[in-house]
């Protein structure tokens, strides 16, 4: 019975072994994602493969799914000419990985932000934002597709949106890494969002002026 036992448990594992095994080396991508840092083509492209191998044995696994769509986000940027099929990828990705964790708020976030990127109406993806702001109200990482997607459709964003958006901004801004996305948003976005945006650093002139200055310097002022 033991050695039975031990066999199952051994079985019901292989998937998980093969899955790790297949991401062994396309976990640097994921990470220069995270970072901000370049990703060259080929090199997303290979760890987009790896995701589909771990996917074959886990299917089931929505955090593969979320980083497959990242992925494909990001190989959408690099290859105007593929860009539609590698968005429309992203947010298959992105709706079977919600249908396993719907709970799940980075993934509503990202949800979202795919869709406008594949050519979805501002309106359609309301109620996705509205799901990020209830299942990760702090969580980073469903904030930032958030503030990116309220920052530069401003006007059509509800006054909720736009006032959750911006309350973490001191956060955001007291973690540098993060410091040339909300300068990269700032950019992409219209006077009326620039204006809150500023009035979002409340008294921390010293943060504002710090603001100013990584502005004009990517400006290249």
């Amino acid at each position: 019975m033991v050695l039975l036992a031990g066999g199952l448990l051994l079985y019901t594992a292989i998937p998980r072994i093969a899955a790790h095994g297949a991401l062994l080396q396309a976990g640097a991508a994921i990470r220069a994602i995270d970072g901000g840092a370049a990703l060259p083509p080929d090199a997303a492209e290979a760890a987009y493969r790896s995701y589909t191998v771990a996917l074959a044995w886990r299917g089931d696994d929505p955090a593969l799914l979320k980083d497959r769509a990242r992925l494909a986000g990001r190989l959408a940027s690099a290859d105007p000419q593929s860009a539609v099929a590698w968005r429309a990828r992203a947010v298959e990705d992105l709706r079977a990985a919600l249908a396993l964790a719907p709970g799940d708020g980075t993934a509503w976030a990202r949800l979202a932000q795919a869709e406008i990127e594949a050519g979805a109406d501002v309106q359609s993806v309301l109620p996705h934002l509205r799901l990020a702001r209830l299942t990760a109200p702090r969580r980073a990482s469903a904030l930032l597709p958030q503030f990116s997607i309220v920052m530069r459709h401003w006007d059509a964003m509800p006054d909720e949106l736009r006032t959750h958006a911006l309350e973490d901004l001191s956060s955001f801004w007291s973690r540098r890494a993060l410091r040339p996305l909300l300068v990269t948003a700032y950019l992409d976005a219209g006077l009326p969002a620039r204006a809150a945006f500023r009035a979002g650093f409340g008294e921390n002139e010293r943060a504002l002026q710090e603001f100013d200055r990584l502005l004009t310097s990517s400006l290249g002022l």
